[in-house]
């Protein structure tokens, strides 16, 4: 019973989703990675929005240097590239960014970061000063929270441990809302952000205002008309949705546990059984199982 409602809950979210025909936008992992694929410009000019300095992408690094266990990420696009300044940039979009998926990724960057230094096979000729940089692109947080944030490992007075690792997550909510708040055409600040969580409407609206996001328009639907892409996009989606049925049942299942293991000590203490029900929340059956 406790699967099914779990199922049932995740399909209740995606029901947004499902509402637009299955529409998949830029925001789906493979739609992503296929434009970019197609197109790297659009992942420079994503990046020159996102640090708001021109970023130019000499090459793409292979996503398995860093990570083992790069198939049992959930929900995120592991892309690295290097830039004509000699970094390294790490980026992920995340459709789910709760802390399960922030602990996943720092994983994720230290491994990255340990190995920067590595040369021959996987990144030739790598400079001592080589910059890595980790850029979180998410799409569930408020529109009340900052746009960007930046996060170094450093101490109370503020001191970096190192100049040459931090984290920047983007907030798409806020910049969209900052977007069609101000409503002026012809802006195209950040438009290439508004543009990774835009649907099929909003992206056709944006092709008119820029020559770029046509051709991000133009491969979307081409990539949505493609019945082989699409069948390997659904089985992806539908691993994503049992991966997240096993870690909320793991979480229900921890939390029932926890309500047995007070009620247990409740018992221990005398207390009369009335109290505990009302304290725990469970069953006079359960309680009495307990005993």
């Amino acid at each position: 019973m406790l699967v099914e409602e779990i199922k049932n809950e995740l399909l209740k979210e995606q029901k947004g989703e499902n509402e637009e025909n299955k529409f998949y936008h830029l925001k789906y992992d493979r739609v992503f990675k296929k434009v970019v694929d197609v197109n790297p410009e659009v992942l420079e000019k994503v990046l020159t929005d996102i640090l708001e300095e021109e970023v130019k992408i000499i090459s793409f690094v292979p996503t398995e240097l860093p990570v083992k266990n790069v198939k049992s990420k959930v929900n995120t696009l592991d892309i690295l590239v290097k830039t004509k300044d000699n970094q390294i940039l790490n980026i992920e979009l995340n459709t789910n960014f709760d802390k399960v998926t922030k602990e996943r990724n720092l994983v994720y960057y230290t491994t990255l970061y340990s190995q920067k230094k590595l040369r021959g096979k996987y990144i030739e000729d790598v400079d001592e000063e080589l910059e890595v940089l980790h850029i979180d692109i998410n799409f569930n947080e408020s529109q009340n929270e900052e746009a960007k944030k930046t996060f170094y490992v450093q101490n109370e007075k503020g001191i970096k441990y190192s100049e040459s690792f931090k984290i920047i997550t983007v907030n798409i909510a806020k910049y969209k809302h900052l977007w069609y708040d101000k409503n002026i055409k012809g802006d195209k600040t950040h438009i290439y952000l508004v543009m990774l969580d835009a649907n099929k409407d909003e992206l056709r609206e944006l092709a008119k205002v820029d020559s770029l996001i046509k051709g991000v328009d133009e491969e979307v639907e081409k990539l949505n008309a493609d019945e082989v892409f699409i069948k390997e996009i659904s089985r992806e989606e539908e691993m994503k949705i049992r991966e997240q049925m096993r870690i909320k049942e793991a979480k229900k299942e921890g939390i029932e546990e926890n309500k047995k293991d007070i009620a247990k000590n409740m018992l221990e203490l005398g207390l009369e059984e009335e109290i505990i029900l009302k304290a725990t929340g469970l069953s006079k059956e359960e309680l009495d199982k307990l005993k």
